[in-house]
């Protein structure tokens, strides 16, 4: 079956299940679209090279630079680092997304999307459920290359569930960010060109791969209280079994579940504005 026999089939799933209304019809439609979304990244060999490679070169790229460096100040660098790689694994989820909604908008399937009897949410659900299977995924694969370089998960089960929470809410925030820039510029090569430009600060201006104390002082202000270093510290807190983690916890989820609800409201407003 090709893809777009997939696509004609999730279309007359949604057309038959016209009676539903309000949530319900909002539910199945995105988990329509999920389905589909998936459909399309488990044909493409890139999402191997994502969710694989990518996570073990920096990490083992980083790990080899710092390692010796950061154990003079004290540092067990593998603790420290996979927290980073990871968000940065989410990043790559958020920039994946952002191309694939590109191409949905180029080759006119947002505007069949939106012409069929289709919930207005779906679109942008479907596409950050599919990504969240990935990211979730790539995360799995990084703990277990992680292991291997000594790193250990001390947290308890609640620090578990706490940190895959912050993965799926930190992956939804992202996804969500990255849509927008998607259906702002409208092309896969201007897309990809660009979407580098919020990745970039918000991931090497952070205290992910390096503590706070090390940036010049005008800069640490920025770097300890951005959503990336936020978050970062939660998950080390989280996976180090650390005192602190549940106050790093909820300071992360706010940051980024007030990012989720602003970036949302503009991202399905750009999609109802859609020609």
């Amino acid at each position: 079956m090709n893809l777009e026999s997939d696509i004609d089939l999730l279309a007359q799933q949604m057309i038959a299940q016209r009676h539903e209304s309000g949530w319900r019809r909002a539910i199945t439609d995105s988990w329509l679209i999920t389905r589909r979304n998936l459909i399309r990244l488990k044909r493409n060999p890139i999402v191997i090279v994502a969710i694989a490679i990518f996570p073990t070169v920096f990490l083992a790229g980083f790990w080899i630079i710092g390692q010796k460096l950061m154990a003079r100040q004290g540092i067990d660098y593998i603790q420290y680092l996979v927290p980073i790689i990871n968000i940065q694994v989410l990043f790559f989820a958020g920039l994946g997304s952002s191309i694939m909604l590109a191409k949905d908008i180029e080759t006119g399937m947002m505007n069949r999307c939106r012409v069929m009897p289709i919930s207005r949410v779906a679109v942008v659900a479907g596409l950050v459920m599919a990504y969240m299977v990935r990211a979730i995924l790539a995360t799995i694969i990084l703990f277990l290359v992680a292991y291997g370089f000594g790193f250990r998960f001390y947290g308890s089960l609640f620090a578990w569930i706490g940190y895959f929470t912050l993965i799926v809410t930190f992956t939804a925030t992202c996804i969500t960010g990255y849509s927008i820039l998607a259906l702002k510029l409208r092309e896969p090569t201007l897309v990809d060109a660009v979407s580098i430009i919020p990745y970039t600060p918000l991931l090497l201006l952070s205290n992910g791969f390096s503590p706070t104390e090390n940036f010049p002082s005008w800069l640490q202000p920025f770097v300890r209280y951005q959503p990336v270093s936020i978050t970062g510290d939660a998950l080390r807190a989280l996976s180090s079994g650390e005192s602190t983690s549940f106050l790093l916890f909820i300071a992360s989820m706010v940051w980024l579940l007030g990012l989720l609800l602003a970036l949302g409201a503009w991202s399905i407003r750009l999609y109802n504005r859609l020609s």
